[in-house]
């Protein structure tokens, strides 16, 4: 995957990370002109962080290009960890697979989820650094009342129905706790 391309597109909130990128939402109109270089690129996945959107558009297009969508809703309280424990292991996949390309509709905050769930229940054990969490930093500095009440409630609570539901292997609490906790270092981008 040419990374420096899709960098270069001005899409909002563009970072390479994993393997990948993040960024906005590429079915926002706005975003529509750049299909044909996220193509170009060797993006090979998109990983849709929203729960619903008002169009299939963003399906549409992957279906278009021949790119695989891959949709995994996620939000830090409403959705049921269920659901996202269920879309875990293909999730993990794609990121592992890389040329993939994350969003939520900014490419801010769910995304910072997501990659926070990724690599606390699977990345660090491949030695992986935690992820940049862009949509938790300001000025440089990690915004940690955030983190705690959106990145942290959601790993908590997954964590929890993962104890009782033998979906994927997890850390030991004391390894969960310390990974959590390296979430709030500051980090380069990956």
């Amino acid at each position: 995957m040419n990374i420096d391309i899709l960098l270069s597109t001005g899409i909002e909130n563009i970072a390479k990370v994993y393997g990948g990128v993040r960024g906005t939402t590429l079915s926002s109109r706005h975003n529509l002109r750049h299909w044909q270089t996220i193509v170009d690129s060797g993006v090979r996945t998109i990983i849709e962080l929203r729960h619903a959107d008002h169009s299939d558009r963003l399906c549409q297009m992957c279906h278009r290009y021949g790119i695989r969508y891959l949709s995994l809703p996620m939000d830090s309280n409403l959705i049921p960890d269920e659901n996202i424990a269920n879309t875990l292991k293909d999730f993990f996949m794609a990121i592992e697979h890389g040329n993939f390309y994350i969003a939520c509709a900014m490419g801010l905050h769910r995304t910072d989820l997501a990659l926070s769930v990724y690599w606390v229940f699977y990345g660090a054990d491949k030695g992986l650094p935690p992820p940049f969490l862009k949509g938790h930093t300001v000025n440089g500095e990690i915004i940690k009342s955030r983190v705690h009440n959106k990145i942290f409630r959601r790993l908590n609570s997954l964590y929890n129905y993962l104890i009782t539901h033998n979906v994927i292997p997890i850390p030991d609490i004391d390894t969960f706790k310390k990974r959590k906790e390296l979430l709030l270092a500051p980090a380069e981008s990956v």
